[in-house]
């Protein structure tokens, strides 16, 4: 496994721009060459490029595992259909009815465990779950709802916000059974997601992300 530092469109928050697991990975069109190939060396995948609601902000948007990929109500036809059309047959995609469309802030999930903000009706959780195919519980981390801002994760750990408590971690720690440490990214920033895109192949982290945030990052999602 392999971690390397890159911006996407100028910007190092690159989580909000993309989204992979280790079947699927989808940025937004404009990325400059270079860039995208380091994106399919280090993660292991020929990324798919497209929008959400006509919006760059695809790990916004989007949230999803190995087999399933979330993506919005508001996502209009032709966006549908060009994932659709790239994503491999092993993965499905699922268009979530809500309110709350973005999914990539308020879900955490793997491919057998979910956390979702407690803002989602018991309905659309078991829309969640059945799509996820996964155990599923609403939570509140650090008392708010963006979940999926405050922990990331793959199969060697999950990283979490600096500030959160021993006991919101040790219930991260014992639902997903994996190890769990703190972090900052992108010199200070305390939300792991927004400045990561990565899977079990390998980590990208955002521009700005200092050498000693590096070193944690590896420690956590790529030495084994």
């Amino acid at each position: 496994m392999d971690i390397q530092s890159i911006d996407i469109l100028g910007n190092s928050s690159i989580g909000i721009f993309g989204l992979s697991t280790n079947n699927y990975c989808i940025i937004p069109y404009g990325i400059k060459p270079n860039i995208q190939t380091i994106i399919k060396e280090t993660l292991g995948i020929q990324p798919i490029e497209t929008t959400i609601n006509n919006s760059n902000l695809i790990g916004l948007f989007c949230t999803g595992n190995n087999k399933n990929l979330l993506i919005p109500k508001l996502t209009n036809s032709y966006e549908i259909e060009t994932i659709s059309n790239l994503l491999p047959e092993d993965s499905q995609l699922h268009i979530i009815d809500s309110k709350l469309t973005a999914l990539g802030n308020i879900i955490i999930t793997n491919d057998t465990k979910t956390i979702v903000s407690t803002e989602f009706t018991s309905a659309e959780q078991t829309q969640i779950s059945d799509a996820l195919d996964t155990e599923l519980i609403p939570k509140d981390i650090m008392n708010t709802t963006i979940v999926g801002s405050l922990i990331y994760g793959n199969q060697n750990g999950i990283l979490a916000h600096p500030l959160i408590s021993d006991e919101d971690l040790d219930f991260i720690e014992d639902f997903f059974n994996i190890k769990v440490d703190v972090v900052t990214v992108n010199r200070g920033t305390p939300y792991p997601r927004p400045g990561l895109i990565g899977n079990d192949n390998g980590v990208l982290v955002g521009s700005d992300t200092t050498g000693p945030e590096i070193m944690r990052i590896f420690d956590v999602l790529v030495k084994n």
